[in-house]
């Protein structure tokens, strides 16, 4: 560079200031070419890089889809299995058809303690259940009026109340319905045993009687199934008391609260009267005949 400028004739601070403006210029173009570089570089592992994100989301994303079929397989499996065991039909009602020739072959059975119910009495006042027929002669007046809200109070009394006193509809089921069992004489009860007998508690209440306004009347709802050790269903009945039966005179709920006594009496009744109808439908299962053919030898 300094031959050059000498052969020019350029002086020498003009040369050194190109000569530093070239050395920079050149540093500048060598900086520039890595960065361009780099970035050349960093793109195409970003591209490169991309394509694998793409393709592990999208692998992700197709197993969490197929897990959650899976989820919903398994849900529909679960719904329609617990239909068929509870003998759900068309999920509307319950379709349970007995094997009564299995049925007739059963001597000794269980009664199983377990009683299956809703743990809560039923209470509809006289007003609260007409009121859906008079509504519209009061122009839905009554349609305000919360016989729900006032109900519901009432039943939570009494359901306290027979909680205090120990009145146990379940156990009394139970108990009058092993009792009549026993004096149909058709089943032997013990273990070990062919069958066994298992008592729903399907409703009880406290019903208006139509004659008062305020009376009212215990009444009781039972279901029976007779099951195979496997479970299968053998025999099912019904059996229940009304606001019609003579032995419960019935009283007011406020009549209820001051004698508990008489309460638990006509609880009894009503589900002595219930277990007795139920019985008698078990107890009138014909027995299996068993002919023996002689050997024709």
């Amino acid at each position: 560079m300094i031959t050059i400028a000498k052969f020019l004739r350029i002086p020498a601070r003009i040369c050194l200031c190109l000569t530093v403006s070239i050395h920079l210029a050149a540093t500048v173009r060598a900086q520039g070419s890595n960065a361009v570089a780099e970035g050349v570089k960093s793109a195409t592992e970003a591209t490169a890089k991309s394509p694998a994100q793409l393709a592990a989301g999208a692998t992700r994303a197709t197993e969490s889809v197929a897990r959650s079929q899976q989820q919903l397989t398994q849900g529909a499996n679960k719904t329609t299995d617990a239909a068929r065991s509870s003998g759900a039909f068309l999920g509307v009602f319950r379709l349970e058809i007995p094997d009564l020739v299995a049925a007739g072959k059963v001597r000794k059975i269980e009664v199983d303690p377990r009683v299956t119910s809703p743990r809560t009495l039923t209470y509809k006042s006289r007003l609260s259940r007409v009121s859906r027929w008079i509504g519209p002669l009061t122009l839905g007046l009554l349609n305000y009026v919360p016989f729900e809200t006032m109900n519901a109070g009432v039943s939570g009394r009494m359901n306290n109340l027979m909680a205090e006193e120990k009145i146990s509809v379940e156990q009394l089921a139970t108990r009058f319905f092993g009792e009549s069992l026993a004096e149909g004489k058709r089943f032997r009860l013990g273990e070990p045993s062919d069958a066994v007998m298992s008592v729903e508690v399907n409703r009880y209440a406290l019903d208006p009687v139509p004659t008062s306004l305020g009376r009212m009347k215990p009444t009781v709802s039972l279901t029976g199934r007779l099951r195979s050790p496997q479970g299968r269903l053998l025999w099912i009945g019904k059996g229940f008391s009304t606001i019609a039966e003579s032995g419960i005179k019935g009283a007011t709920v406020e009549q209820y609260e001051a004698n508990p006594v008489a309460l638990r009496a006509e609880f009894e009744e009503a589900a002595r009267v219930a277990a007795r109808r139920l019985a008698a439908q078990a107890n009138a299962l014909p027995k299996a005949k068993v002919s023996v053919v002689p050997d024709a030898r």
